[in-house]
């Protein structure tokens, strides 16, 4: 028994078949293709279009990973340059100063990945990236603390320039102190001979000890004039230099009181001892 075409379907009731349309003139089957070629173009460009947001999102993805990264280091490199320890504390300052370069040679380093940083977010803002705008605001703030670290470095480098010039002040302040305290030891002895030939050797030794004086004379100016530079320069510790400078003048200029005296003194036991024989 054929179906009856009013069922609207096959045997068994189900879906009712397709009818299709049998294309029967040129433009008809013109038409048709324009329309399927039109839609594949259409789906190729949003392929296309998906495939490069999906790259742009990628290329911002790892851009802001490692401006992240590079913030941290950095936040964390400008808490270490802050340190003002240095400025207390002079303590094994030749190991800090080879410290200090060391972090200068890491950030130098790291500016290569600051660069790279700037290549990649350029050309994204160049071809007008989605993320222009926050790319230039990262860029922005990663440039700033850059600068900061930098600055701050610098600040640590004049400090520690300026410690290692008071410690090496100081040891020659320290150094030629002790050699005019030595020297007055010698010069306010009572002691001028007991016989001639005793006065004589004494006589002697003065002698050495005027040579002695005589160039340790110019270490006495360059000290002074080593003071005055780091005054000039406006040094933090200028009072405690200059206080220095004074103290090794004044000290200096009673040693040649007590030379004068001793020559005297010397010449007159001298003098004495010539007339007793």
């Amino acid at each position: 028994m054929a179906a009856d075409p009013k069922d609207g379907g096959g045997a068994g009731g189900g879906p009712p078949s397709r009818e299709i349309r049998v294309l029967e003139t040129v433009e008809e089957i013109q038409d048709l293709r324009h329309q399927v070629l039109s839609h594949y173009d259409e789906f190729k460009k949003e392929t296309v279009h998906k495939r490069n947001r999906l790259e742009d999102s990628l290329r911002y993805q790892l851009f802001r990973r490692e401006a992240n990264e590079l913030e941290s280091w950095l936040y964390e490199k400008l808490q270490a340059a802050s340190d003002d320890s240095v400025a207390k504390d002079y303590t094994n300052l030749q190991a800090k100063i080879q410290k200090h370069q060391t972090f200068e040679a890491e950030v130098q380093t790291h500016y290569t990945v600051l660069l790279q940083l700037d290549e990649s977010g350029g050309k994204m803002m160049h071809e007008q990236h989605f993320a222009s705008e926050h790319i230039k605001k990262r860029l922005d703030e990663l440039h700033r603390l850059w600068d900061l670290l930098r600055q701050k470095l610098g600040e640590r480098h004049v400090r520690l320039e300026q410690a290692r010039k008071l410690v090496e002040f100081m040891r020659q302040y320290e150094d030629m102190m002790y050699w005019i305290r030595d020297r007055e030891a010698f010069l306010t002895s009572d002691d001028v001979g007991r016989d001639l030939e005793h006065v004589e050797a004494m006589q002697r030794k003065f002698e050495d000890f005027q040579k002695d004086m005589a160039s340790q004379e110019k270490r006495v100016g360059d000290i002074e004039g080593l003071a005055g530079r780091l005054i000039g320069d406006n040094h933090p510790d200028k009072d405690l230099i200059d206080e220095r400078r004074r103290t090794l003048r004044e000290s200096w200029n009673r040693l040649r009181e007590l030379s004068i005296r001793k020559q005297e003194k010397l010449f007159g036991a001298q003098e004495i001892q010539r007339f007793n024989r």
